[in-house]
């Protein structure tokens, strides 16, 4: 099963969401755990639970904090107990409702966090933080080609220009699931249909670093600095992508001709 923190990258990528996006649980390690001070941490937690189980309720602050202690611990099964009532008073929040179903899926309890997708998405068919959950959930059940399936139905209904997240979310479970190539085409398709957005390049420069291409990769960076230089954006984040991946970010700042274009460089043999 691809790891939960590689899934959505360039936008939508569990890892760095605030508490109250759902997936900081699912970002979460056991070496973010590792380097917590766990005494004092552990002893309030303590504390609080005790205090929420004798009085029934807690503060919405207090319930936050204590929420949010239990999660960087990684016990997910108090947090998910603390979460529920919570989840009671405020049916409607996506967002706690998201967060209940990836701590079902954390807990093992794949068939409750399927339960609640489900609900969810009448409600909410396009949205991709719900749809990349029933994904991962789906992959965990070992129905992850029958996912893929749905979600590629789910893209195709969209018109171009509109289903960003969703193509950026399909290429990026083909990538992981073995499908480069129709990943690659998929990036190359979103790139086309939004050209004002650098993630699809960015995430197609992602897949020919993995595969070695360094060449491709730099012709890629290069021009997504070109398209946000052109748009008056900021650059950093592509430069600093350069320099992680151990590319000459120097070369990005050039013009030459000598460098091929992306989709004449992403598609060489």
């Amino acid at each position: 099963m691809p790891h939960p923190k590689r899934m959505l990258l360039l936008g939508l990528s569990l890892v760095g969401a605030s508490f109250l996006g759902w997936s900081l649980a699912a970002s979460l390690s056991s070496q973010t755990s590792a380097i917590t001070n766990r005494t004092d941490d552990d002893l309030q937690a303590e504390q609080l639970l005790d205090r929420l189980e004798a009085q029934g309720e807690l503060a919405p602050n207090t319930r936050r904090t204590l929420l949010e202690r239990l999660l960087a611990q990684g016990r997910f099964e108090d947090a998910l107990r603390v979460l529920q009532p919570w989840r009671a008073e405020q049916p409607r929040s996506l967002k706690l409702a998201l967060l209940s179903a990836d701590l079902q899926r954390l807990t093992g309890d794949t068939d409750g966090a399927l339960s609640e997708l489900k609900q969810l998405l009448p409600l909410h068919p396009l949205d991709a933080e719900v749809l990349q959950l029933l994904l991962l959930v789906e992959q965990t059940n070992g129905n992850e080609k029958q996912a893929l399936k749905d979600l590629q139905k789910r893209f195709n209904s969209q018109q171009p220009g509109i289903r960003l997240e969703l193509g950026l979310l399909l290429a990026d479970a083909q990538r992981q699931g073995g499908q480069p190539q129709a990943a690659a085409d998929l990036y190359r398709q979103l790139a086309n249909e939004s050209p004002s957005d650098i993630r699809p390049p960015l995430a197609l420069a992602l897949l020919k670093r993995d595969e070695g291409k360094v060449e491709h990769v730099q012709a890629l960076l290069h021009e997504a600095r070109q398209q946000q230089t052109a748009n008056g954006d900021n650059t950093d984040l592509i430069d600093q992508l350069a320099v992680s991946w151990g590319l000459d970010a120097a070369r990005l700042h050039s013009a030459k001709s000598t460098i091929p274009t992306p989709m004449a460089a992403a598609d060489r043999p």
